[in-house]
């Protein structure tokens, strides 16, 4: 399994411009991200290395999240992430359609190979208003923590990349594997979009929201930060007839990998409002619906809480 995860394994882009990067798991933890827990905020706790302090099991009252260091100093340092660091995490699972396939995701802080990466942080977005191409949105969209995946369809019989499933922030789209960018053989290029960190399987820019030339940037493009998931993977967990492996403690976390939205929409969109023109103030009005729809408002989970870890992609 890991041989055929090497065969197709994606190459990560990130934007040029990309402030907010890809670190390891283990970084996150190693330099300083905390523990925090409800009616106890004033005495949060240093994580242990690979996650065993974390508790376990199901958090309906939300009574636990992990945020970044509480000094200014190390919330900029973590917040922006360690390339040198980043590696992929790897779910092998049976696939859910007659079992014709194998599905690996990867996860990018997520093959019928399930590949996922974990960012420490989600910046801020951006929207295009009108004849505005960018215009910065404050605190909108951010938050700590960020978990993105590609989910790898590999054919059981011969073994062939059938397909590639793209998250993007709440949902994703199925790309066949004919329509990829291979860069190297068979690995083709997963990029991921500035600040947002939505994966793409090719460069450019979509708007979401009412359409009509404005909405919130997703841009994609080539660049030299690039993480070599072949190289850089790390097995966590695997199901069907894939020889087990020792899951490491962090996975079993299931309350939030970040605290609640630690800001209010409307407020943040009112800044950039008082700056526009009568009808760009109407445009972006329209937005504020959207972007909590595309963003959430409660802590990112991790992984093995996605609906997706046990289950097939939207």
């Amino acid at each position: 399994m890991e041989d055929l995860f090497r065969a197709y394994a994606p190459y990560l882009y990130l934007h040029p411009d990309e402030d907010y990067l890809p670190s390891s798991v283990d970084w996150f933890f190693n330099n300083g991200a905390l523990l925090y827990k409800k009616g106890e905020e004033s005495t949060p706790v240093r994580i242990e290395p690979g996650g065993a302090n974390l508790p376990k099991g199901g958090d309906p009252a939300g009574l636990y999240w992990l945020n970044l260091p509480a000094d200014k100093g190390g919330r900029d340092k973590v917040s922006h992430g360690d390339l040198a660091s980043a590696e992929a995490y790897v779910h092998f699972k049976p696939g859910v359609e007659n079992g014709m396939f194998t599905d690996i995701q990867v996860n990018s802080c997520q093959f019928i190979v399930d590949v996922w990466m974990f960012y420490p942080f989600n910046g801020h977005a951006t929207a295009k208003i009108g004849f505005i191409k960018r215009v910065s949105l404050g605190r909108v969209g951010e938050h700590v923590s960020d978990w993105e995946h590609v989910t790898l369809r590999v054919r059981n019989g011969d073994g062939v990349l059938d397909k590639v499933y793209f998250s993007q922030h709440s949902g994703g789209k199925w790309v066949d594997a004919s329509l990829l960018q291979f860069v190297n053989g068979n690995r083709f290029a997963w990029y991921s979009s500035r600040n947002g960190h939505a994966g793409n399987n090719e460069p450019g820019l979509h708007l979401q929201g009412p359409g009509n030339g404005f909405g919130i940037r997703n841009d994609w493009a080539w660049s030299n930060k690039v993480v070599d998931t072949g190289a850089r993977f790390v097995v966590v967990a695997s199901e069907g007839e894939a020889e087990a492996v020792a899951e490491p403690p962090w996975l079993s976390y299931e309350s939030k990998w970040g605290p609640t939205k630690e800001y209010d929409t409307t407020a943040e969109v009112r800044r950039v409002r008082k700056f526009l023109l009568g009808k760009l103030k109407k445009l972006l009005d329209k937005l504020v619906k959207v972007i909590d729809e595309v963003y959430g408002t409660d802590g990112p989970t991790g992984p093995k809480v996605k609906n997706n870890w046990s289950g097939n992609e939207a």
